[in-house]
């Protein structure tokens, strides 16, 4: 059997971003499963974020806003605040971006001292500049209460796009894709798979 800390004894391995040597990665070989290995040198450049998304359905119609800085029709979301879960974060994105209050699709549970949050209806990567990523928690949600308006400092525009609507080559393929999930979840009362 193989003595995993007289293996790797002596070879550089950093934990944090999964780079390993070459003189590691020769030791390690024989371990590793078939598959080709990631390109150490180009993870360890990319930055990543944690942010939420969430997607607005009103009378069988989803919330986009013509964004400011990204240019494109988004729905309304923003990176998720230390300390801060990322429901949390979805729901206050809305709030800040839209002046609507909105309750998330699915449900919160209790199972003894262990809090279950809403699952996302999807966690997608996005390549937002060379080097940059998120990691974007998508959730569905619906009104309760208040009238759509603008955050001046992050959009210009709002519109209200139903599956027609959604067609149009202003709207990204992911949006479109996701507008329409949304739009379905909604009125079916759970996450539903609209390919």
């Amino acid at each position: 059997m193989v003595n995993a800390e007289h293996v790797c004894r002596g070879l550089s391995f950093n934990w944090a971003t999964g780079y390993i040597d070459s003189p590691a990665r020769a030791v390690l070989a024989p371990l590793l499963p078939p598959y080709p290995m990631r390109d150490e040198r180009i993870l360890a450049a990319i930055t990543r974020d944690f942010t939420a998304t969430t997607f607005v359905v009103h009378e069988r119609a989803t919330l986009l806003l013509w964004h400011k800085k990204m240019q494109a029709w988004l729905p309304p979301g923003g990176h998720i605040d230390p300390g801060e879960l990322p429901e949390e974060a979805a729901l206050r994105e809305v709030r800040e971006e839209t002046g609507l209050t909105v309750e998330l699709l699915g449900r919160q549970e209790q199972w003894g001292q262990v809090a279950v949050l809403h699952r996302p209806a999807c966690i997608l990567l996005e390549d937002i500049e060379p080097g940059h990523q998120h990691i974007d928690l998508i959730y569905f949600s619906r009104v309760v209460s208040g009238r759509a308006c603008i955050n001046p400092r992050e959009s210009t525009q709002l519109r209200w796009c139903d599956h027609a609507a959604l067609g149009t080559a202003a709207i990204a393929e992911d949006i479109r894709i996701l507008g329409r999930r949304a739009i379905a979840s909604i009125a079916a009362g759970e996450v539903v798979s609209c390919g």
